[in-house]
């Protein structure tokens, strides 16, 4: 597996709006996924991991709060060969400042695998945003290796 970082639209969006991706991290206020446009700014840094030369994950780095948050997928075809790998080495791009993550309730999974690198839950308060109708609750998570 190649991590690296990348600005390639096309290889951003293969992952992100992927039908088993796309429809887990949008809420009922976001575009069809052929509409969603990924920002491509200075404001966002992104690492995807290559098989063979094709996309299969990608992490998403932005501002939050005293530090930044991330957001890791994984197709679902290559989670169980290379989501661990790609979460350990994609982790080594995060930068000196502290590190988050969000995740609602309802992704047990990947709250156990945020737990799995080191991430512990901070707080947890009521979504701003709804999925089918209902408001979850959000996991903020802060990664307590260094």
């Amino acid at each position: 597996m190649i991590v690296k970082e990348t600005t390639n639209i096309d290889d951003i969006k293969a992952v992100l709006c992927h039908p088993a991706i796309y429809g887990c991290i949008s809420s009922d206020d976001s575009p069809d996924s052929s509409e969603f446009e990924p920002p491509i700014t200075d404001e966002y840094l992104y690492v995807g991991g290559y098989v063979n030369g094709e996309i299969v994950s990608i992490m998403v780095y932005h501002d939050f709060r005293d530090g930044t948050e991330l957001h890791i997928q994984v197709l679902p075809e290559h989670r169980s060969r290379y989501a661990l790998e790609f979460g350990e080495r994609a982790l080594l791009f995060r930068g000196n400042k502290p590190l988050y993550a969000v995740i609602p309730d309802t992704y047990n999974n990947v709250l156990e695998y945020a737990k799995s690198f080191g991430f512990d839950v901070i707080e947890r308060n009521k979504s701003k945003q709804t999925k089918n109708g209902k408001y979850f609750i959000d996991n903020v998570l802060k990664y307590m290796r260094d």
